[in-house]
């Protein structure tokens, strides 16, 4: 029997149970699967195949997985400046500029710096989060998913309604003339299950569901608590029937109260930052059995801490977001994984924390296993789909090359991806991607994005205001730079 595909590699990190490190090893793929791991001589002797991928100096390892991030953002990079007015920005742009042109632009140009980067899967929010999700046509949806299919990355994107009051406005653009729109909860429902029908035997792209997040006072507060217990009981129900995750933005322990409140916490419930959580807070996450994203390079982690020591220990399983793209932050999963270990080692002024095996897990299996995908993907083991990426290490900041995994986390960056697979296709070889004109790609972004702008009357901020101020301390002097 003739296989489709050998990878050989100079080291073979697996992120399996037993944390195989394997030495001039190999993975045998074929029909989009791992058949065997092993030493490159063991799987060549009982292989034969199509196609080898040889890298002497080339690491192999599971593809990484995002676990949380906001399609959008990376066409939104550059509109402001100060954190106010880049939220204010976004939410006029995702609402009334965002075409579904705008949509697929967007999500090919970050599945292409994903894919560059070694990541090849990963979750985002339709928009902001909350009343910025774009549920007032399905095109929106669509549009962003087929971009992660043309480039050939695993996505999935989280719908859902907004809460009360209704109708929500937003603005549809359709041969060039714009017309207001209003739509009802059960109006945006129709949606959401549209799309969850439309995409649920898809290979590669899924749909996730998306209640706002609330605090214990603003569902207190609640001018029609009926209709917003009615909303999330109708979201707990459609993600049991359908088997698909539940995640919400931007949580704290208050949120995390508001949301056990209203029957939204359950084992297919993914929580986001999850910032300032007591131990009792803790409790809950856990006894529910729901997962946490944890996103250490995102603005929500400098306004609290996420206790991911106290989640794991209490047997919750975290994983690793960028957060997405904007306003601050890069696709790059290596950068997320290093400052995962400096947020929480100066935390607790302890440096032995999360050593680079336990990070690589967070950012692989654990984010995989918060997705409810960890018996697809996350490892490099037989059964699993060949998501495997290859990390050239013959370069000054790599070399010599003797502890792989401690090398990987601390010293490497996305730039030193070679090649990516997933599902045994090769998207990328050589750092050449195979599956879309990049080129292409780029242009279609800064097009979608001119356009955008234009429709909700915004340009490029010209006075960038702020950005050499001087450095303030509250109790201290100030210091000019």
């Amino acid at each position: 029997m003739v296989i489709d595909l050998i990878i050989r590699a100079g080291t073979v990190i697996t992120v399996d149970a037993t944390h195989r490190v394997i030495a001039d090893g190999a993975i045998a793929v074929d029909d989009g699967r791992i058949i065997a791991v092993g030493s490159a001589v063991e799987v060549a002797d009982a292989h034969r195949a199509r196609e080898t991928i040889a890298m002497p100096r080339g690491v192999a390892l599971p593809g990484l997985v995002d676990s949380h991030g906001h399609a959008g953002h990376s066409l939104v990079r550059t509109m402001a400046d100060d954190l106010d007015s880049w939220m204010t920005a976004c939410e006029s742009l995702y609402l009334h500029g965002a075409t579904p042109e705008f949509w697929r632009a967007e999500a090919r140009l970050t599945a292409a710096e994903k894919l560059m980067a070694g990541t090849t899967t990963s979750l985002s929010m339709l928009g902001g989060a909350g009343d910025t999700i774009r549920v007032d046509d399905p095109a929106h949806a669509n549009a962003h998913l087929s971009g992660y299919v043309d480039v050939g990355l695993r996505s999935i994107v989280a719908v859902g309604p907004g809460a009360p009051p209704f109708p929500k406005a937003t603005t549809a653009h359709r041969g060039g003339v714009a017309a207001d729109v209003a739509t009802t909860f059960d109006e945006q429902m129709a949606v959401v299950k549209d799309l969850v029908r439309e995409w649920a035997n898809h290979p590669t792209a899924s749909i996730a569901l998306t209640y706002p997040t609330m605090s214990i006072a603003d569902v207190d507060a609640s001018l029609d608590l009926d209709a917003l217990l009615a909303g999330a009981a109708e979201i707990r129900a459609l993600s049991d029937s359908a088997e698909i995750l539940i995640v919400q933005d931007g949580h704290r322990a208050d949120t995390v109260e508001a949301s056990s409140r209203l029957g939204l916490l359950g084992p297919r419930s993914v929580l986001s930052h999850a910032i300032d959580l007591s131990d009792w807070h803790v409790q809950v996450i856990a006894a529910a059995g729901a997962a946490v994203a944890h996103n250490p390079s995102a603005i929500y982690s400098q306004f609290g801490r996420c206790p991911v020591p106290e989640l794991i220990e209490a047997g919750v399983t975290v994983g690793l977001g960028s957060d997405a793209t904007a306003p601050d932050r890069s696709a790059d999963m290596f950068r997320h994984m290093f400052q995962l270990t400096r947020y929480h080692r100066a935390d607790r002024r302890d440096p032995s924390l999360f050593p680079p095996g336990t990070t690589l897990g967070i950012a692989t299996i654990e984010s995989a296993r918060a997705l409810g995908m960890a018996d697809l993907i996350g490892s490099i083991e037989v059964g699993k789909s060949a998501d495997v990426i290859l990390l050239d290490v013959d370069k000054p900041h790599l070399t010599p090359f003797s502890h792989p995994v401690h090398q990987i986390v601390y010293f490497a960056t996305g730039a030193d991806v070679d090649t990516v697979i997933v599902g045994g296709d090769v998207l990328m070889r050589n750092r050449v991607v195979t599956s879309v004109d990049v080129a292409e790609v780029l242009d279609e972004a800064r097009t979608q994005q001119q356009l955008a702008f234009e429709r909700i009357g915004m340009s490029q901020p010209a006075d960038r205001i702020g950005l050499w101020d001087a450095v303030r301390y509250p109790d201290g002097p100030t210091i000019s730079l």
